[in-house]
């Protein structure tokens, strides 16, 4: 039953998605990626939440959470190298946010997992 509501959250956000998408509506897009993202995840499907964090990217290639969730995503698919590459890709995108909360939370985030991306 579970899995039933996980798909049927998924085909609400899927069709509010193509609705932002069609009002070309980049934080909304955003919003309901991330959402979706976080669903995918919780059911296991890594691909699926990989495909909702690259369509927040298609949009806002600097959204340093997009960034981390497809590290974090590299990293339990055992991609290491990948996930090495965007955890780099989203420190830099961190430091130039002007968003602090996102500054304080997630970078502290990125270098518990990769701390060397702060050296490079």
């Amino acid at each position: 039953m579970r899995e039933g509501l996980n798909e049927q959250a998924l085909g609400l956000l899927d069709e509010a998605i193509a609705e932002a998408v069609n009002r070309r509506d980049a934080l909304w897009i955003r919003v309901l990626c991330r959402r979706a993202s976080v669903v995918a995840n919780f059911m296991g499907n890594f691909q699926l939440e990989r495909q909702y964090h690259e369509q927040s990217l298609a949009v806002s290639p600097e959204d340093p959470l997009a960034l981390y969730g497809l590290a974090k995503v590299a990293l339990n698919l055992g991609e290491l190298e990948v996930a090495q590459q965007h955890a780099k890709k989203c420190y830099e995108a961190i430091l130039r946010s002007d968003d602090e909360i996102v500054k304080q939370g997630l970078t502290d985030l990125v270098l518990k997992n990769w701390p060397e991306v702060a050296r490079k």
